[in-house]
């Protein structure tokens, strides 16, 4: 019965649901659909995570693992099982998310918004967004203007608004 499957889906573990989408095409599109996180949030099955900003370690030998290291990635802490996840890189940055960046979580995505770009070290307007429920990355509107060093903030609807900082040129701005 669906049912009864969907009421024991609804209290796995976050970081089992990537192999629970292999099983069968219909629990994929279950876990993949907005309505199942509700669901769990409503059951009180939805799990809390901490989200870091962590370097990426180059190298092999111990003195030169953290040398030089100019990636970040995201990471994710479950407190409760004491595990660690990687996530996947934006697809754009393969090496490491933008430096100087702003994240936030909004409605069950991680957002993530300018900063410089790793490889050309040049302010960017871009704007990523990590969608849990289909675990994948992809690219939101970006802001008008390029801006890095910006203050931000998440409003209770969910709106994002971004002021200050520093264009590309490393002139402060004063618009929001």
């Amino acid at each position: 019965d669906d049912e009864i499957g969907r009421e024991c889906l609804l209290k796995v573990s976050y970081n089992s649901h990537d192999k629970l989408k292999a099983v069968c095409r219909s629990w994929e599109a279950m876990l993949s659909s907005p309505q199942f996180y509700e669901d769990r949030k409503i059951c009180g099955t939805s799990e809390q995570f901490i989200c870091l900003i962590q370097a990426i370690p180059k190298g092999n030998s111990a003195d030169d693992k953290w040398q030089a290291t100019r990636a970040y990635g995201l990471t994710l802490y479950d407190p409760l099982q004491g595990a660690w996840d990687r996530l996947p890189s934006i697809p754009e940055f393969p090496d490491g998310i933008p430096l100087f960046c702003e994240c936030f979580w909004v409605d069950q995505k991680l957002v993530m918004i300018g900063g410089w770009n790793p490889s050309r070290w040049e302010a960017m307007n871009s704007v990523f967004i990590y969608d849990f429920t289909s675990g994948k990355w992809r690219r939101g509107a970006d802001m008008e203007r390029i801006r890095s060093f910006f203050a931000c903030a998440v409003s209770p609807s969910g709106l994002i608004y971004v002021a200050g900082g520093h264009e590309n040129n490393k002139n402060a701005l004063r618009t929001c």
